[in-house]
């Protein structure tokens, strides 16, 4: 199987990729636009050739197409989910959360991928705040 994971370096996209990365999965790709994070989880998975980590966002759809080329699932844990006292924080949010989303869906559409999974959250259920209702409306 070929898997695509957005937020590969966040606490469930790193999760998932140790899964997979031991459950036989032929290429897992991922991306962040934390550089750090990047270096760090491909340095961890450099023992398996199937693992490729890409400086990349979810805001940027352009990027996306590329890297979900050949994938049969695409499994989307990307968000931005700290709400903070900045005032461009509902912007910021609404650009990864919803626009990341459209554009992670319209992506995987264009590649051909078969599957694509939406990682959402429970606040979308009572959305109290800005995440939730970016979450909401992402959904």
């Amino acid at each position: 199987m070929r898997v695509a994971i957005t937020g590969i370096t966040g606490s469930l996209g790193s999760a998932l990729l140790a899964r997979l990365a031991v459950s036989g999965a032929d290429r897992i790709v991922g991306f962040s636009r934390d550089e750090q994070r990047r270096l760090a989880l491909a340095s961890r998975y450099s023992w398996n050739p199937g693992v490729k980590i890409y400086a990349g966002d979810v805001r940027d759809a352009s990027r996306l197409r590329d890297i979900f080329a050949s994938c049969e699932c695409v499994i989307h844990a990307a968000a931005r989910k700290v709400v903070s006292a900045q005032f461009d924080e509902p912007h910021e949010m609404y650009l990864t959360n919803i626009v990341g989303t459209t554009n992670v869906v319209q992506a995987a559409r264009a590649a051909g991928v078969r599957k694509l999974l939406f990682i959402s959250s429970d606040k979308a259920v009572h959305a109290c705040n800005v995440y939730g209702a970016s979450k909401m409306m992402a959904e």
